[in-house]
């Protein structure tokens, strides 16, 4: 069975290498990201996160995006880099080593 991986990179050390296995969704508390290197990981996406209100309507507040996705297509390895911190006037790159067994 798949997992949702929840990662907070500014609360928590990360290892060296993160181990996953395929169909696994590594969710980053983080306002962006991307994929450097690899093809065993696909970026899903850079979200907002949103609510839907009473009257059905979805809800999103204005600001940076706080969620990013990553899943694991395929065994291998990929590195990620994340972005946490105010994306506009400060920045902050972390770098993730995967590999999807």
């Amino acid at each position: 069975m798949s997992r949702l991986i929840s990662i907070q990179p500014r609360q928590q050390d990360l290892p060296a290498e993160l181990v996953v296995g395929v169909g696994d969704v590594l969710q980053f508390a983080a306002t962006g990201g991307h994929l450097r290197t690899g093809t065993a990981i696909e970026l899903i996406g850079i979200l907002n996160d949103s609510v839907v209100g009473t009257n059905g309507q979805v809800l999103s507040p204005l600001g940076a995006p706080g969620t990013v996705l990553f899943r694991a297509v395929e065994t291998g390895r990929a590195v990620l880099d994340i972005v946490t911190g105010d994306p506009w006037q400060s920045p902050i790159t972390l770098t993730v080593n995967v590999r999807v067994e």
